[in-house]
């Protein structure tokens, strides 16, 4: 059944009937985690995957997990459509691994960190079952298992959740993987949604071998020339909006040709928006190869971007979201975007 588009947060005290509603709901989850161990502990050939131009948690949530699956043992491959990936994220281990195209003999594909079939950028081969894995509260339930976790700061942390249910082994590089995946997601522990059981989970994987000083640094300080080579050309399209409560960035096809760079180093630059003390919205819109145009939408405090992306047809998180569109001009795009964000300031 597909999951609803928003999920709320209720704060008012439970009484007796919202507590047999929270068993229900366990009980609930508890039967999803065992229906997709099953499914992964039946199948023959697994395919574990994530979205196109993947990000550190869609990589190394899928690495993770394709190292768990071979020791079960399984016939896994992990597969990202995208062409190249992230250089920088070279790093983790089982990258090198990573294949293009799904084999069409696989009987289970395992996603990871996406919030709707399209995005992974395949077609379903005929007999195979799907388990989605997720943290995207705007996912849309394509899977025959859904197992999605609104509240947590990552996808790493709802497939380990997987794993230790399933009482499968994590060796030293699905740690080091999951360890990556959550770093990045919580901006280093910086993003809402970072809590206790965030920092336990941190702590759990650290036990099993990975590197807190390596990891930061291999994330942080391992960028190609060309990100930043494009980002000074990009800065220099800043604009404020809206008393100087929106900043918006662009990215053009002319911008990424002439720097080198490819769309994967945009990701983090519609952060330095956000990150200017009057602006609550930050924007960032690329040009895509195929004539589309990709935005990315953050939020510091207040606005629900979420509803903002869903709303053009896209998904993500509160502060953290993101569409693409193919019928509209940038200058009237923007225009629409900024009316709809005005609504929320």
């Amino acid at each position: 059944m597909p999951l609803p588009k928003c999920w709320p947060s209720f704060t008012k005290a439970k009484g007796p009937f919202d507590h047999f509603l929270d068993k229900i709901l366990f009980m609930n989850e508890k039967s999803l985690y065992i229906e997709a161990k099953e499914l992964i502990e039946s199948s023959r050939h697994i395919t574990v995957i994530g979205h196109l131009n993947p990000d550190a948690d869609a990589l190394g949530t899928a690495l993770g997990l394709w190292s768990v699956f071979k020791e079960l043992p399984k016939r896994t491959d992990v597969v990202f459509l995208s062409r190249p990936l992230p250089q920088y994220l070279a790093f983790l281990p089982g990258f090198e691994k990573i294949r293009h195209s799904v084999n069409p003999k696989s009987d289970l594909i395992v996603t990871v960190d996406s919030g709707s079939f399209d995005r992974l950028g395949i077609e379903k081969p005929a007999d195979a079952k799907i388990v989605n894995i997720d943290h995207h509260r705007s996912n849309t339930g394509f899977g025959d298992v859904n197992i999605v976790e609104p509240e947590f700061a990552s996808a790493s942390e709802v497939a380990f959740k997987l794993v230790e249910r399933a009482g499968w082994s994590v060796k030293r590089d699905s740690a080091i993987n999951f360890y990556a995946a959550l770093l990045s997601d919580t901006g280093f522990f910086g993003y809402e949604g970072v809590n206790g059981r965030v920092f336990d989970f941190a702590k759990r994987l650290l036990e099993l071998g990975a590197d807190a000083e390596w990891t930061a640094r291999m994330l942080r300080e391992n960028q190609p020339l060309s990100k930043l080579r494009l980002l000074p050309k990009a800065l220099q399209t800043l604009r404020l909006y809206l008393d100087a409560r929106v900043a918006g960035i662009d990215v053009t096809a002319s911008m990424l040709e002439e720097s080198g760079a490819t769309v994967n180093e945009t990701d983090d630059i519609v952060n330095y928006a956000r990150s200017l003390a009057t602006v609550e919205v930050g924007f960032l819109i690329r040009d895509e190869s195929d004539g589309a145009l990709k935005v990315s939408l953050r939020s510091k405090s207040y606005v629900d971007v979420c509803e903002i992306a869903q709303e053009f047809g896209g998904g993500g998180h509160i502060r953290a979201a993101g569409f693409t569109v193919y019928d509209l001009e940038r200058k009237v795009l923007k225009e629409r975007l900024l009316k709809r964000i005005e609504k929320e300031l």
